[in-house]
Formats: structure tokens, C-alpha cells, sequence
């Protein structure tokens, strides 16, 4: 088995925990809150403006960049083999749809089937030299769609720009008031197209693409393998990322103080929410380095490392459990949690996870889910699974503590 890239790991379980807030203080997608009064009200605004400034459309973006890696990495393993690993990717692309298709029955919002779905086109674009995946990278995340049609608004005045959001009109009474076959039925059909509707609607598809390319990149110049030669070019891509984000940041006063018409106001504010996701991303990954870096030789951080290393099972069961613990036919919580309780929520359910990993990994080598996963990949159930008993002594005195 190759050694796996810690770092990696740990910015992985990053994502996954930024995830995992942005989930429960939405309450998986429900969002309705009960009413709350003085400093718990105060509480509930702060602690959603905070999780949703870190996290919202962050978290996501950084696992799309540690999915291009993913394939890097599973190319070159079986290059360096002399395999062809390409139509194996596709195969486990199918595999991953299948496995989040059974779980969008539960949560219409995840993004398996999306990720699946979209990370066909690496298998071509990896033929390409270094030179035009940056191009093409770019051509993605410019989001080319919304800038036409910026264009065609400052062109013509009367320009219209109108996107239907009629898919969402019955995911909270659903969520809220449905039976268990209920969701189910929703999720099945009807809330894949209002996902969809959402991804095409802000283009997150296409930001997704491109974040898939840049983690590609990352693998070719051996990025993560080779952190500290990168030290210099992180800290000033961090600093870039700053002085981008506080430039972005600066787009609505802009606005407020020129005359833009409705439709050109609302496609700037589009295009600068999208660019400031994906510099947010950069500066969240690059500065996440710097701080694991610098704590690694002072305190025991493997915490988010195991967390990543089970990212499928956890993200998979993440929602499982939220959404039976929220939703109307399951124990009903939206009825009394605010964003506060919901955030707490998410922390507990976090500390939960983490020391489950733990001990899982203490006794084997994979996760449930992500070695039924390399299984069905290779068809081969006699992958090594469980660790031996030497193994995982060592295991349960060095890493559980």
C-alpha cells in the first residue's frame, strides 16, 4: 500500500467539517428556525454570518480540488505500473454515482452524483500538457455564461436575465411535514433537479470543473509531496488571495455608488460572489498549511487526518443522521433548534465522528464505504480490509490516545 500524503488527508477532513456545519445550520437544507429572543437571537445571526463566511461555498470547493488530486494520484499509481487506469476512473465514477444516488434518497443535497458525473471529463483533459489545463482552468472558473451575459446587459439596456427557481417550491414543507417515503419519493427525481437547477443557476458546475483541473495541476508539480520546497510560492499566493478577497469584498459598495441597472447589478454581484468562493478557497487551503505546519511539531493533530481518511463514510453518514434527527418524520429538531443549537449540534456530531475513526482505523485499513468502493473498483473482495493483529496493537498504542 502507498504511504498516503497526511496533509492531504487533513485538508480533506477540513472540507468535510466545514461540510458538516454548513449542513446542520442549514438543518441538511430545511432551514426553518424556530423563534428565538435576546442574546440567543444575537447568537443564532452571529454564528450563521461567521459559518457561512468561512465555509459557504468554500468547503465544497476545496473537496472538488482534492478530487483532481484524487485522480492524479490513481492515474500515476497505475502508470507507474504500466496500467491504463482510465477506464477503471470511469467505472469508479459510475460506482460513485451509484453510491450517492442511494444516499441523495436521504439528502437530495450532496454532491457524489455531481462529482461523478463532472469527473468524466478529467479522463480526456489529463491527456493535456500543463500549459492548457491552466488555460482551460481558467476559461472555467471566469465562469464564460454569466459574463456574456453581463456583456449583453451593459450592451443592451433592456437585456433580460431571469433564472426560474420553481424546483425548490416544496423541498421545506417536504422536509418538514413528509413522510419518510415521502422524501424519498422527492429526493428520487425532484430534488436532483432542483440541485441541478441550482448548480446551473450559479454556476457552480463550472467552478467545480475548474477546481477539479487545479487539483490536477497540484499532482503534477508534486505540490503536496513537496510542501516545504513550496513554502515560498504558498505564502504569496496567500497574500494574493488577501488582497483579491478584500478587492472582491468591496464590489457592493461599488455598486451602490454607480447606477447600474437591476440586471447589471445582479450579474456583478454573481460573477464576484463566484471569484470570491474560489480566491476564499485558495487563501483557506494555502493558510491552513501554514497553520498545520507550524503546529505539527507542537501538538498531536492527526484528529483531522483520520476524519478525511474516512471522508465518503463520513460525509455519507453525516447526513444520514441529520436529516433523521431534523426532518419532520424523523425526531422533528427544526422545530427547536436555532442556528446556535444547530451549531452545536454539528460540533458534537464532529468530536462523535473523529473518535470513531479513530478506533475504526485502529482496526482496519479503510473505511466501510471507501473500501466497498475500491472493492467494487477492482472487483476484488479479498482487498485487505482488516489490519492484523500485530498491526493493530501498534495501531491502538501510538494513535489512539
Amino acid at each position: 500500500m502507498k504511504n498516503r500524503i497526511q496533509i492531504v488527508d487533513a485538508i480533506r477532513g477540513f472540507a468535510l467539517f466545514g461540510i458538516l456545519l454548513i449542513h446542520s445550520i442549514e438543518q441538511f437544507d430545511l432551514a426553518n428556525y424556530p423563534e428565538s429572543s435576546g442574546v440567543l437571537a444575537t447568537l443564532d445571526v452571529n454564528i450563521r454570518e461567521i459559518v457561512f463566511f468561512i465555509f459557504a461555498g468554500k468547503a465544497y470547493s476545496i473537496f472538488s480540488i482534492m478530487f483532481g488530486f484524487s485522480f492524479y494520484i490513481q492515474m500515476k499509481n497505475s502508470e507507474d505500473k504500466g496500467i491504463d487506469f482510465s477506464k477503471k476512473f470511469i467505472w469508479r465514477l459510475v460506482i460513485l454515482f451509484a453510491i450517492g444516488y442511494i444516499y441523495s434518497l436521504f439528502y437530495y443535497g450532496e454532491v457524489l452524483t455531481v462529482f461523478a458525473l463532472l469527473g468524466l471529463i478529467l479522463v480526456p483533459l489529463n491527456k493535456l500538457s500543463n500549459k492548457w489545463l491552466i488555460f482551460i482552468m481558467a476559461l472555467f472558473i471566469i465562469q464564460i455564461p454569466t459574463v456574456y451575459h453581463l456583456v449583453s446587459s451593459f450592451i443592451n439596456p433592456d437585456y433580460s436575465y431571469n433564472k426560474s427557481w420553481h424546483h425548490f417550491k416544496d423541498v421545506s414543507t417536504t422536509f418538514m411535514n413528509g413522510s419518510f417515503l415521502e422524501v424519498i419519493e422527492f429526493n428520487s427525481v425532484k430534488g436532483h433537479l432542483a440541485k441541478w437547477q441550482f448548480m446551473l443557476n450559479t454556476g457552480r458546475y463550472l467552478q467545480m470543473i475548474g477546481l477539479f483541473v487545479i487539483g490536477l495541476l497540484l499532482g503534477r508539480v508534486k505540490y503536496f509531496e513537496k510542501i516545504t520546497s513550496y513554502k515560498k510560492v504558498t505564502s504569496k499566493v496567500t497574500v494574493i488571495s488577501v488582497l483579491i478577497i478584500g478587492c472582491l469584498y468591496a464590489v457592493p459598495f461599488i455598486l451602490e455608488r454607480n447606477a447600474f441597472l437591476e440586471t447589471q447589478n445582479r450579474l456583478i454581484t454573481m460573477l464576484s460572489k463566484s471569484y470570491l468562493d474560489f480566491f476564499f478557497t485558495i487563501f483557506l487551503i494555502t493558510a491552513f498549511i501554514h497553520f498545520y505546519s507550524f503546529i505539527q511539531g507542537k501538538f498531536k493533530i492527526e484528529i483531522l487526518s483520520y476524519y478525511g481518511k474516512m471522508s465518503l463514510t463520513n460525509y455519507v453518514a453525516q447526513a444520514i443522521f441529520g436529516t433523521i434527527f431534523f426532518y419532520g418524520y424523523g425526531f422533528g429538531m427544526y422545530k427547536y433548534f436555532g442556528a446556535t443549537y444547530c451549531f452545536l449540534y454539528g460540533l458534537i456530531f464532529f468530536v462523535i465522528q473523529v473518535k470513531l475513526c479513530k478506533i475504526w482505523l485502529s482496526y482496519f485499513y479503510y473505511g466501510p464505504l471507501e473500501w466497498l468502493w475500491r472493492a467494487i473498483t477492482f472487483m476484488d473482495f479479498n482487498l485487505k480490509f482488516k489490519k492484523p493483529i500485530q498491526e493493530t496493537n501498534l495501531s491502538k498504542r501510538y494513535a489512539i490516545k
